[in-house]
C-alpha cells in the first residue's frame, strides 16, 4: 500500500459516496491501494454490500469490503478521509453539499483538509461544489468507462473502459493533489494522468454524452441502436451545435474532434448510456449539467443551441412527469417531506 503521506506516513484513506455503478466501482479499484469507506444511503444496497461486498467484472476486474456508513456524518467516526469522491448524480448536489459541508471541517484523516473529488458527468458540477461547499479543494475528474449495476446481484458490468481518465482542478495550487491521486489511481490499475487543462477535458466528454445519451434516452436504446438509426441525425446536430458552444467559451476542441467523437461512439455500441436507466427506472435525470448547460453556455456568448433546446424541452418532460408523480404520492400518504431531488436521484 503505497505512502502518499510523508507527514504521516500512513497510506492515504479514500471516502466515495455513491453506491451506484460508478461509486462501486470506484470503491472496488481504490480498496486495491488504500483504505476505503463507502457511504450509502439505501439500507437495501448497503446490507447487499454488507453481505456480498462489491464485485465488477468485465473490462475491469476487481472485488472490495468497504467500510460501511449510512451517512456523511458518519465519516468521522471512522477515521475520516484524504480524497472524499462524489459519484452519486449530478441532481443530488445540492442535498448532498447541504449535508456535508458542516462535517467537512472534521474529515481530516492525516492532520490535512479533505479534498473533494467530482466523479460525475457533466459541465459544471465541481464548480457547483465549489460554490455550496464554500471550498476551492475541489478536483474534477473526466472519466473513460461505462457500467451497469445489476440490482438483484449488486454487481457492476463494465463494458467500456478506455483509459487513461483525467483529473484536474480549477485552482492551479491543487496541482500537486492532482498528480498525487492520479498516481494513487494508476497504481490501482487504473490508469488516469493529471491534466492541467481539465476544461477541454470535460468539454469534450460532455459534448459527446450530450449528443447521444439523450437521444438513446427518448428512443430506449443503446448506442449502437442509435447510431444505425434515423436517430443518428439528432446526433449528429447536437454535436456540431456542443463544438460551437464550446467555441464561443474559448474551449478548443481541435479541428478533428467530430470524427474523433464518432470513433468514440462506435467502439461504445454495446453502452446503454445512464440516462436510459434513469429514465427506466423513473429517476431524475442529468440533462441540466449537459444539455441544459450547453444551451445556457451558447446564449450567454450570444449564440444558439436549437436542437439543444428541444432535447431539454423532451427530457424535462420525463423529469416532470417523475416530480409530479412523486408530489402526487406524497400527497396521498399524508404530505410526507423530503427533498425531490434524494427521492429520486436514485444512487444510494
Amino acid at each position: 500500500m503505497p505512502e502518499t503521506n510523508a507527514a504521516s506516513r500512513a497510506p492515504m484513506r479514500i471516502g466515495v459516496i455513491g453506491a451506484g455503478a460508478m461509486g462501486s466501482s470506484l470503491a472496488a479499484i481504490a480498496s486495491r491501494v488504500a483504505p476505503t469507506v463507502m457511504v450509502v444511503r439505501n439500507p437495501q444496497r448497503a446490507a447487499q454490500i454488507f453481505d456480498r461486498g462489491i464485485a465488477i467484472h468485465g473490462q475491469i476486474e476487481a472485488s472490495a469490503r468497504p467500510i460501511i456508513v449510512r451517512s456523511v456524518a458518519d465519516l468521522p467516526e471512522v477515521g475520516g478521509v484524504d480524497y472524499l469522491f462524489v459519484a452519486t448524480k449530478t441532481t443530488a448536489i445540492p442535498a448532498l453539499c447541504a449535508d456535508l459541508k458542516p462535517v467537512l471541517p472534521a474529515l481530516a484523516a492525516h492532520d490535512r483538509q479533505v479534498r473533494v473529488v467530482s466523479y460525475q458527468n457533466g459541465i459544471e458540477p465541481a464548480t457547483q461544489m465549489i460554490e455550496l461547499l464554500d471550498t476551492a479543494l475541489v478536483l474534477r475528474m473526466v472519466l473513460h468507462y461505462g457500467g451497469v449495476l445489476d440490482p438483484e446481484t449488486g454487481v457492476v458490468d463494465v463494458h467500456m473502459h478506455e483509459p487513461p481518465h483525467y483529473v484536474g482542478c480549477l485552482d492551479t495550487a491543487l496541482a500537486p493533489d492532482c498528480e498525487m491521486l492520479a498516481s494513487l489511481l494508476t497504481m490501482a490499475e487504473f490508469p488516469t494522468n493529471y491534466e492541467p487543462n481539465i476544461e477541454t477535458r470535460v468539454w469534450a466528454k460532455a459534448i459527446l454524452n450530450a449528443a447521444m445519451s439523450p437521444v438513446a434516452a427518448l428512443v430506449n436504446a443503446t448506442i449502437g441502436d442509435v447510431l444505425d438509426s434515423p436517430g443518428k441525425l439528432v446526433v449528429d446536430r447536437l454535436l456540431s451545435e456542443g463544438v460551437e458552444a464550446a467555441r464561443l467559451e474559448g474551449i478548443d476542441l481541435g479541428d478533428d474532434f467530430l470524427p474523433r467523437a464518432m470513433e468514440v461512439l462506435e467502439r461504445g455500441r454495446r453502452h446503454i448510456p445512464s440516462m436510459v436507466e434513469d429514465i427506466r427506472r423513473g429517476r431524475e435525470s442529468e440533462v441540466g449539467q449537459l444539455n441544459h448547460q450547453i444551451v445556457a453556455h451558447a446564449h450567454r456568448l450570444g449564440g444558439s443551441a436549437p436542437t439543444h433546446e428541444a432535447i431539454v424541452a423532451l427530457i424535462e418532460t420525463f423529469d416532470w412527469r417523475i416530480y409530479h408523480g412523486v408530489r402526487a404520492e406524497q400527497a396521498r400518504v399524508g404530505g410526507a417531506h423530503g427533498n425531490i431531488g434524494e427521492s429520486v436521484a436514485g444512487n444510494g
